[in-house]
């Protein structure tokens, strides 16, 4: 059943403030304020100190509000997320990039030090949007990235994001089963960084998933197969051999695979995210 679009103040011009309060009787406030701020291009302070908005654009609110009453996730609406200091492209072929896996980006850095200089080679396996390889990219201006994925469409969202941030000089997309890929061959005993937010969560636990993930984004980006742990298995055990000695494995997992981690790869840190929850692995390899 198609949803109506919530009719808006249509006046010409209505003050953001108005729309916000129109938005709240269907959203929760930040979802307001996300849709809004994307549509009328101001910061979030200034819905509430004078911006206006056009009769088209109370028009394009109100059909805004509408798919995301309906449940589609807000970064879908306007097709663009935030991730650390910029924002990428999204739609339904990709997961919406989360805190978590900023940190994990952040974290990852400071492991690096001051290698961060240097010429380094980073795979991104699981890439999705691109935003993990952007801003590995756009932080560490002399490493060269390969950004893999197994899924073709999600890849073409990768490409529309690493050229409107004109870092596909650096950022070399590839698609690809898994690291044993023929694809992937050349780089073994090379990276210097290996790191992924691959699918993680337990297939039972799928259906009990908020409603605007589960029925919006992709599957095959959340599902890690019965116990979460197919594609942080194959990491574990092939990563270390796509590494050079010295290099480091960083990878996003979930809250419940700290023992898997812990048996499969002894000599790993498994560090908590800011919840407090078991969520990132580090694995340098040996010298």
């Amino acid at each position: 059943m198609r949803t109506r679009p919530s009719r808006a103040p249509n006046k010409e011009p209505s003050s953001a403030r108005r729309l916000v309060e129109h938005g709240r009787r269907h959203l929760p406030r930040a979802d307001t304020e996300f849709l809004l701020t994307h549509l009328l291009g101001v910061p979030r302070y200034e819905l509430y100190s004078g911006a206006q908005a056009t009769s088209v654009q109370q028009r394009r609110f109100s059909r805004m509000v509408a798919q995301a009453r309906a449940g589609m996730p807000v970064q879908y609406v306007v097709r663009s997320a935030p991730f650390l200091d910029f924002d990428v492209y999204v739609d339904h072929r990709v997961l919406i990039p989360r805190p978590e896996t900023e940190e994990l980006v952040e974290r990852a850095l400071a492991r690096l030090g001051s290698k961060a200089k240097d010429r380094l080679l980073v795979v991104d396996y699981g890439t999705g949007s691109g935003c993990i390889a952007i801003a590995l990219a756009r932080r560490l201006p002399k490493a060269r990235v390969v950004a893999v994925d197994v899924s073709a469409p999600a890849l073409a969202v990768a490409k529309r994001n690493v050229q409107s941030f004109c870092v596909d000089q650096r950022v070399r997309l590839v698609r690809a089963t898994g690291l044993g890929s023929p694809a992937l061959s050349r780089l073994r005993g090379r990276a210097d960084l290996l790191i992924s937010n691959p699918p993680y969560v337990p297939t039972p636990r799928i259906a009990r998933l908020d409603r605007r993930v589960r029925k919006h984004e992709p599957r095959s980006g959340l599902d890690g197969g019965p116990k979460g742990t197919s594609i942080v298995g194959m990491l574990l055990e092939h990563g270390p051999g796509l590494l050079r000695p010295g290099g480091l494995l960083a990878l996003e997992i979930d809250w419940s695979h700290g023992r898997f981690v812990r048996r499969h790869a002894p000599a790993a840190e498994i560090e908590q995210d800011l919840a407090g929850r078991t969520r990132y692995v580090f694995l340098r390899k040996e010298e």
